[in-house]
C-alpha cells in the first residue's frame, strides 16, 4: 500500500497554470456578459421620463396632469395617491399615449368625497417604462 502513494504524481505546473488561465477567463467572460446586461437595461430607460405639472380638485374629483418631459413616446400606465394604486381613475388620452411634450391627465373620481380641508395630497404616477414623478399639493378650504 505504501509503494502505491510514492508512485501517485501530483497535477503537473503547466497543466495547473493552464487550469487557471481557463478559469479566469471563464470568470471574466461571465463578469462581461453580467455588466453588458446591466448597462443595456438601465441605458435603455434614458431619454424616458414623466413630470406632475399640476394636481387639482374639480368638485369631488381628483386632477394629476402629467407632462412626457423625455425624448420619446411614453405610455402612462398607474397613478398612486397617498401609495394606494388608483385602479379606477380615468386617464385621458385613454390609450395613455404621449408624444414628447403631450400632457394628458388622471381623473380621481370622488377622491375628496368625506374629506375634510384642508388636506395634503401626495401623488406618484409611473409610466410604462419605469418612468415615474412624485408630487404633493396642500388643499385648502
Amino acid at each position: 500500500m505504501m509503494s502505491f502513494r510514492k508512485h501517485k504524481k501530483a497535477v503537473s505546473p503547466i497543466l495547473s497554470v493552464l487550469l487557471m488561465i481557463a478559469v479566469a477567463v471563464a470568470a471574466a467572460l461571465v463578469t462581461y456578459a453580467w455588466v453588458m446586461g446591466y448597462l443595456n437595461f438601465t441605458t435603455s430607460k434614458v431619454g424616458r421620463a414623466i413630470q406632475i405639472q399640476s394636481i387639482g380638485k374639480a368638485g369631488n374629483d381628483l386632477k394629476v396632469y402629467v407632462q412626457n418631459v423625455g425624448d420619446g413616446t411614453t405610455t402612462l400606465a398607474n397613478v398612486f395617491v397617498e401609495g394606494v394604486l388608483q385602479g379606477s381613475a380615468a386617464l385621458e388620452p385613454a390609450n395613455g399615449l404621449l408624444e414628447k411634450g403631450d400632457t394628458g391627465n388622471f381623473t380621481v373620481s370622488g377622491y375628496f368625497t368625506g374629506k375634510t380641508l384642508p388636506l395634503m395630497v401626495h401623488v406618484k404616477v409611473a409610466s410604462a417604462d419605469g418612468a415615474f414623478s412624485e408630487a404633493s399639493q396642500l388643499f385648502e378650504p
